[in-house]
C-alpha cells in the first residue's frame, strides 16, 4: 500500500509541475512572443510548456535522463500525432485537444508503470523540511482561494437570472410601423443571456438613422437578460419577424448576432433560412460561435474577440480566423471584433445598405471617432499580461460595497444604458450592477427594459447609484434613499469615456486599461487619472494569505505537540 501511495503522488506531482509550466511559460511567450494565429501551432506550443514544466520537476526528483526522456515522450507526442487527421480535416480541433490530454494522462500512467520500481521508491531530491513548508503554504492558499470563490459567486452569479416573479411589459409599437421601403435589420438575443454592448451598441446605430427597421429579436416573447441584471422585452420573437415579413412582402436585410452565453440551436435554421433569401449576417465579438455552428462561416475568413479566437481556431478549423483588426467583411458574412467593434460592424452595414454618408453621419450621432469609411480599422492584437490580473483581485478581494444601481429613465440612449451594465460588471468586475425602476422603461430608440427592483426594495443594500443618459443628467433625476445620484453622461462624448474615467478614478487606473482592452476600445487619448492599481483589495488579499498561514502553522504546531 505505501508503495501505491508513492506511486500515485509521484503521478499528482507531475500533473502539477505540466500544469504549473504551461501556465508559466505561456505568461513568458505571451510577453515576448505574438499571438500565434494557427491552432495547429498554439496546441504544440502548449504540450511543449507542459513537457518543460513535467520535465524540470523530474530533475529536481533527481529522476535519469532515461525516464525524463520517456515521460516528455509520452507527453508530447499524442499531440503532433493527432494534428496529422487534423491537417486533412478528418478531426475538429476540439477532439484533437481534448482526446490529446486523454492520451497524455494515460501514456505517463504507463510510462510510470513501466518503471515502476523507479516511481515507487524513489527519493525524493527536496528535504523533507522544504516539502512540510510547502504543504504549509498549499494549505494556506486555500483561504484566499475559498474566499474569493465566495465573493465571485455571490457579486456575479446572478448577472444573466431574470427577476422571479418580473411583471412582463409589451414591447414598445415602432414609430410609423413597419415600412417596407426601408431596409430591416434583426438583433438576435439569446435565452440564457447575451452581452449588453455587443447588442445595444448596433441597435443605436441602425436605429439612431430614422432609416432602417430595427427589431430585437428573440425565441421567446419573455424578458431577455443581458449583462449585468438588465432585463430587455424583445420587438418579436423569431417567427414573429418571418410572419411580419411575409404579411409586408419583405425581407430580411441584415441580421447582427451578439455575444451570447450559452448555444441558440433554435437560431440555427433561422439563420441560414434567411441567409439563403440574402440577408447579410453579422456576428459582435463571441456571436461568432453561434455563427460558425451554423455553418455559415466555413471556408471563409472571420474574427472575433482576442480572447476567443484560440478557442474559435481549436472548435471551428474550417473557418480562417484572423485578428488585428475590427472586422471583417467577406461578402454575405460580416463578423467583428470584440465588444465595441460591433458598432464598427453596424456601420459597415448603414455603409452597404444607406451609402457612405450615412454611416457617417450615423458615427457622428454616437460619437464614435473611430470610424474607418469603407474599410476595416486595425486594432492591437492582445493577450493576456501580468497586469490583468487586477480583474481576479477586483472580482475577488475589493473591500466595501459592491451593489451599484442603476436607475432606469425614460429616453436614455441605448450605449448609455450599455456603458453602464457592461463596464463595472462583467469586465472592471468591481460590483454588480442592479437595475432600479418604477416600471418599465423605454429607451430614446424604443426598446422596453424591465427593472430588477424598485428603489424602495434597493435602498438599504446599494454603495452607489448611477442614473445613465444625458437627459436624465440634465432632468436631475432623484436618489434612492440617502443615496446621491451619479451622472456619467454629462457632456456631448461617447457613452463609454464617462464610464472609463470614472472607473480609473473611483477604483484604480489599471482596473480602467483593462476594462478598456477587453471592450477593445482605446483610452490613451481619454487622461485616466487615479491610484495605478487596486491597493485595499491587493491588501486584503495578502492579508488572508497571511490568515491562511496563520492557521496551517498552527495546526503544524498542535500535531506536532499532540505527537509528543
Amino acid at each position: 500500500m505505501r508503495k501505491v501511495i508513492r506511486f500515485v503522488w509521484h503521478y499528482a506531482e507531475m500533473v502539477i509541475a505540466m500544469y504549473a509550466g504551461m501556465l508559466l511559460l505561456d505568461l513568458l511567450w505571451d510577453a515576448v512572443l505574438p499571438q500565434p494565429v494557427r491552432f495547429d501551432v498554439d496546441t504544440l506550443l502548449m504540450a511543449a510548456d507542459m513537457t518543460v514544466g513535467m520535465a524540470a520537476w523530474m530533475l529536481v526528483r533527481r529522476h535519469g535522463w532515461a525516464s525524463i526522456a520517456e515521460m516528455s515522450v509520452a507527453m508530447f507526442a499524442p499531440f503532433p500525432i493527432l494534428l496529422v487527421p487534423y491537417w486533412f480535416g478528418v478531426l475538429s480541433g476540439h477532439v484533437v485537444m481534448s482526446l490529446g490530454h486523454t492520451l497524455m494522462f494515460v501514456f505517463m500512467a504507463l510510462a510510470m508503470l513501466w518503471r515502476r520500481a523507479e516511481y515507487t521508491c524513489h527519493p525524493v531530491g527536496i528535504p523533507a523540511k522544504w516539502l512540510r513548508r510547502s504543504g504549509v503554504v498549499l494549505v494556506a492558499l486555500l483561504v484566499p482561494a475559498s474566499v474569493s470563490a465566495v465573493n465571485t459567486t455571490g457579486k456575479f452569479g446572478d448577472l444573466y437570472t431574470v427577476r422571479a416573479g418580473a411583471v412582463t411589459a409589451r414591447p414598445a409599437p415602432k414609430a410609423g410601423g413597419h415600412d417596407p421601403a426601408k431596409p430591416t435589420v434583426a438583433l438576435l438575443t439569446g435565452p440564457g443571456g447575451t452581452n449588453v454592448a455587443d447588442l445595444l451598441g448596433p441597435y443605436e446605430v441602425l436605429a439612431g438613422t430614422g432609416r432602417v427597421n430595427t427589431y430585437v429579436v428573440a425565441a421567446d416573447a419573455g424578458p431577455a437578460p443581458l449583462t449585468g441584471g438588465l432585463d430587455l422585452v424583445p420587438d418579436l420573437t423569431l417567427d414573429g419577424l418571418t410572419r411580419l415579413l411575409d404579411e409586408r412582402r419583405d425581407r430580411l436585410d441584415a441580421v447582427v448576432i451578439p455575444a451570447m452565453q450559452e448555444p441558440y440551436p433554435a437560431a440555427g435554421d433561422w439563420l441560414r433560412a434567411h441567409a439563403a433569401r440574402g440577408a447579410i449576417v453579422v456576428s459582435v465579438c463571441n456571436g461568432a460561435r453561434v455563427l460558425a455552428g451554423t455553418g455559415l462561416l466555413d471556408g471563409r475568413r472571420a474574427t472575433s474577440h482576442w480572447l476567443r479566437l484560440s478557442g474559435l481556431r481549436a472548435d471551428f478549423p474550417a473557418v480562417g480566423w484572423t485578428g488585428g483588426v475590427r472586422y471583417v467583411d467577406d461578402g454575405e458574412v460580416i463578423t467583428t471584433a470584440g465588444v465595441l467593434s460591433g458598432i464598427d460592424g453596424a456601420l459597415r452595414i448603414v455603409e452597404r445598405l444607406l451609402g457612405a454618408d450615412a454611416a457617417q453621419e450615423a458615427a457622428q450621432r454616437v460619437h464614435w471617432r473611430h470610424y474607418s469609411p469603407g474599410a476595416a480599422a486595425p486594432i492591437p492584437e492582445s493577450g493576456l499580461e501580468p497586469g490583468d490580473a487586477v480583474v481576479g483581485i477586483n472580482a475577488s478581494y475589493r473591500p466595501g460595497p459592491s451593489a451599484i444601481g442603476v436607475r432606469l429613465v425614460d429616453g436614455v440612449g441605448e450605449l448609455e444604458l450599455a456603458s453602464v451594465f457592461i463596464s463595472y460588471t462583467e469586465h472592471a468586475m468591481v460590483g454588480r450592477t442592479v437595475a432600479i425602476g418604477d416600471g418599465p422603461v423605454r429607451s430614446r430608440h424604443g426598446l422596453t427594459f424591465v427593472p430588477r427592483a424598485t428603489p424602495a426594495e434597493a435602498a438599504g443594500e446599494l454603495g452607489r447609484l448611477i442614473v445613465p443618459g444625458l437627459d436624465a443628467a440634465r432632468r436631475q433625476v432623484t436618489g434612492v434613499g440617502d443615496l446621491r445620484p451619479e451622472y456619467p453622461h454629462t457632456g456631448g462624448e461617447f457613452a463609454f469615456d464617462p464610464v472609463m474615467r470614472d472607473i480609473a478614478r473611483t477604483y484604480d487606473v489599471q482596473t480602467a486599461r483593462w476594462t478598456a482592452k477587453t471592450l477593445e476600445y482605446p483610452v490613451q487619448d481619454l487622461g485616466l487619472t487615479g491610484s495605478a492599481w487596486p491597493w485595499p483589495a491587493t491588501a486584503v488579499a495578502g492579508l488572508l494569505v497571511l490568515l491562511g498561514a496563520a492557521v496551517a502553522t498552527g495546526g503544524v504546531l498542535l500535531l506536532r505537540r499532540r505527537h509528543r
